[in-house]
Order: structure tokens, then sequence, then C-alpha cells
């Protein structure tokens, strides 16, 4: 089984490295100064106090994807419609695609691209940064769920695939609810992480404090409100466990904090701004995830 990461930037190469670790054929799609610092000295990957460097498989042409059992769709949400269009006449039509983006929205986006293919969603609770060119640094959690999302020939690769993490030593299982499985990782951005992108602060930072965790409570509030409107099967035990997890966490930089630091678009829309397009769909108030869409914004 080859397995390919389409937009390998920070989880593309923190996965993969892990699979190339365990003696999978994976290859990697990348672009840039990126894409030539892996070409010439390979993948510098820090990880749980060790710093290695993997001899990867890397190209640049979405042609090569065809050879593909599964390629797991690894950019950001925000870049997903343009990876699309690159890797549309590229799979194999026995081929798997699983996708990691945040937000809930990916997996009917590749589907409109793939109607005929087997699609899984996948949710990565992860903290992991591209340091610089070639060089990933994996910092916290790194466990993917993943869930059939529409069928199709290839969906006989989800089970090996999730084998294939699990041996490379990441916590993976299945999902057999897909869907809110997306919303519960929703959840957590919905309420750490534009506040973390706003304060330069760590989310653990953010739930300790009495004032920031309650915008944080709320932002998750309006957020299963509009969750079970919409018929998901989330709840606010789901908030609870997400700030307990967060209060025991590391020091994790978040996407959009990291985003904004380095000047570039954040996925806020895809992720408070989502809420609040349901929200003004149903009629109903989310001044918090409202108020955060703002914020990120005007960075």
């Amino acid at each position: 089984m080859r397995i390919a990461f389409a937009g390998a930037g920070a989880i593309g190469c923190h996965y993969g490295s892990k699979l190339v670790q365990a003696g999978f054929d994976v290859i990697l799609l990348a672009r840039g100064r990126h894409l030539a610092v892996m070409q010439s000295a390979g993948l510098r990957h820090e990880s749980e106090g060790e710093c290695k460097q993997i001899k990867v498989k890397t190209i640049s042409d979405a042609g090569q994807l065809n050879s593909c059992q599964v390629v797991v769709l690894s950019c950001k949400m925000s870049s997903l419609n343009d990876m699309l269009n690159l890797i549309q006449h590229h799979i194999s039509p026995s081929a798997l695609l699983l996708t990691l983006q945040n937000g809930v929205e990916a997996p009917d986006m590749v589907a409109q691209v793939f109607p005929d293919h087997a699609i899984a969603a996948g949710s990565a609770f992860i903290g992991v940064r591209l340091e610089q060119p070639g060089h990933v640094i994996h910092s916290a959690a790194g466990g993917v769920r993943m869930g059939l999302w529409q069928q199709g020939s290839g969906e006989q690769y989800l089970l090996p695939l999730i084998r294939a993490f699990q041996h490379a030593e990441v916590p993976a299982r299945q999902d057999d609810d897909p869907e809110a499985m997306l919303w519960r990782k929703l959840l957590w951005n919905c309420g750490f992480n534009a506040i973390t992108a706003i304060t330069r602060r760590y989310a653990r930072d953010i739930a300790t404090g009495t004032e920031t965790l309650a915008i944080a409570r709320q932002a998750m509030e309006e957020a299963v409100t509009i969750a079970k409107l919409c018929g998901i099967a989330i709840d606010e035990q789901d908030i609870v466990k997400h700030i307990d997890v967060t209060l025991a966490m590391g020091p994790v930089k978040t996407s959009m904090w990291q985003d904004i630091e380095a000047g570039r678009n954040t996925e806020v829309e895809y992720i408070n701004g989502y809420v609040v397009r349901k929200a003004d769909e149903l009629k109903v108030p989310v001044p918090a995830n409202r108020l955060l869409t703002s914020l990120v914004n005007m960075k």
C-alpha cells in the first residue's frame, strides 16, 4: 500500500515521517523551498525528545499520485480548493482519500470533486509546526480518528491505513460517526484556537484564566447549540472533556497563532466563522464566535 500526503506541511510531514520510519511506502507532495530542502537533505523530524534526519520520497508533480492506494489531504483548509484542482485528474479510481483539515466542510468539498471515490473523514488532535523548510517539530498529542464518509472501492484501504498508523506508533482508530467526530474537533478549535492567536498565549493558559476560560466556554456552548440544531450528536460533556484535556496540555502553539505570526491567512472562517454562518441560517445568536472571528480577521 502506497500512501501519499498531498500538501506535506507540518501535519503531513509528521505522519509521513512516522510511517516511513515504520517501513511503509510514503510519498510527500510538497513545493517551494520546503520541497527543495527535503530533496537535498531529507526531513528533520523532532518528536518525543528525539531529533532524526529522515530520508523521504518527495514529489512536486501531482501526476505521480496515481500510483497511490491512499491519498491523505494534509493541506490547510484554506488551500484545499487549490489542492483539489491540482490532483483531481491524478487519483486512481480505486484509491481512498482521507481528509485531515480543520473544520467540518472538507469531506463534502472532496466529495464534490470525487463523487465516485471512497472518502474518509479524519480528525488529528496534535501539536506540530513547521519550524523552517525541511524541519518539523511535534510537540503534543498526535492521535488520529477516521470514519468512512463516502463509499467506493477504495474503502478497502481504511482498516489497513488505521493499522499502518498504529504500527507506526500513532494512536489511530475508526469512528462510526465521522460527522460528530469532526464537530468535536471544531468545538475545541472554536474555544481555544482563535483566543490563543489573539492573545499569543498557550491554550493551557486560556483554560486556567477565569475570564479567558469563560469566553472559550461560551464559544464552545454556542457551537454545541448549533450542532444540536443540525442533528449532530455532541453535547456539553464534550466541552468538559476539552477543558480537562487542555489543562493537561503542554505549550502548544495553535495553527491560527502560527498563521498570524507567519503573515498567512488563518482558518478562522472555517472554524468560528463557520459557526457564525450556520447560526445566521438558523437565526440563533452566537456573539462569542462572531467576536472571535472579527478579531482574528483584524490581525
